[in-house]
């Protein structure tokens, strides 16, 4: 696992080009008003509830399993690969998630999260642990992990759409024919630049299909592909099975097929692993490294 450079995660924006920022904030609520159940979002807030609506019938734990494959290139330069594995995700809102992939003899990898941190620890070859507060996240933290369970909760639209992004003037609906976008953006130096993109399904129920983030150079810092959506729990909450997750400036994929999705009342499962046996590196407090994980 390797840094990531602070100008490709210090923020997540994309300058738009002048014309482009003139037609989004034209189009941001040019659809048309009709509300039918089957039919596209009327505007930025009908989208955002449409989603999550789905979402907020996921009550209780949510326990999955999966087939799993990804790679990334370690501190070394050498790329990792890890491909065909059986994983399973316990996750309960807001943000208590431990996501295990495992091999005949183990578990080999974990990205986890609870309500102050978030860690991930892989074995390719030495084991080790990175972890942060979400307290400290953000444009500041001079490291950042290629698969951070903070990405992964949204790319596997595990917590609600926001209405808006820190420092952003918030979610906007862009219509291009048949193409639905929520747009996120700010202003900065007197025009608008992204943060992100989330392409709408573009047939009913019209869920996220896709989400991009970007850097300030314009630059793809995270790509999500999502689909195959399916009903779970007995409030028919439709969940995505399949997502296949980038993180270009990195080298890093995620490619995650759910074979099962239940819901459970199970709690407390999403412990900090402070009994790890390997070398601990906390990623937000450039420091002091390595740090214990007792801290």
């Amino acid at each position: 696992m390797h840094s990531r450079r602070g100008a490709h995660r210090a923020t997540r924006r994309a300058a738009f080009p002048a014309c482009a920022a003139a037609a989004l904030l034209a189009l941001a609520g040019c659809c048309g008003r009709s509300g039918g159940v089957g039919d596209p979002p009327r505007d930025a807030e009908h989208a955002l509830e449409r989603a999550n609506q789905h979402l907020g019938r996921l009550t209780g734990t949510v326990q999955s399993r999966a087939l799993v494959s990804f790679s990334f290139r370690d501190g070394n330069g050498t790329m990792r690969r890890f491909i065909g594995h059986d994983a399973a995700m316990i996750f309960r809102a807001p943000r208590c998630l431990i996501f295990d992939v495992r091999s005949l003899g183990g578990t080999i990898a974990q990205f986890g999260s609870n309500d102050a941190r978030y860690w991930v620890w892989i074995e390719p070859d030495t084991p080790r642990l990175w972890w942060g507060r979400w307290e400290s996240a953000g444009p500041d933290t001079g490291r950042r992990l290629p698969i951070a369970p903070g990405d992964l909760l949204d790319a596997l639209m595990l917590r609600p759409l926001p209405a808006a992004l820190p420092n952003s003037l918030g979610a906007l609906l862009r219509v291009e024919g048949g193409d639905h976008r929520l747009l996120y953006v700010r202003h900065a130096a007197g025009y608008p630049v992204g943060l992100r993109e989330i392409r709408l399904q573009p047939t009913a129920p019209h869920l996220p299909a896709e989400i991009v983030d970007r850097g300030v150079d314009g630059r793809v810092l995270m790509h999500a592909d999502i689909g195959r959506y399916e009903a779970a729990g007995p409030g028919g909450a439709l969940v995505p099975r399949r997502y296949v997750i980038r993180w270009p400036a990195d080298e890093a994929e995620l490619r995650i097929d759910f074979t099962s999705v239940r819901l459970t009342e199970l709690e407390d499962f999403c412990d900090f692993p402070s009994g790890f046996r390997g070398a601990v590196e906390q990623i937000d407090a450039p420091h002091r490294s390595p740090a214990s994980a007792d801290q």
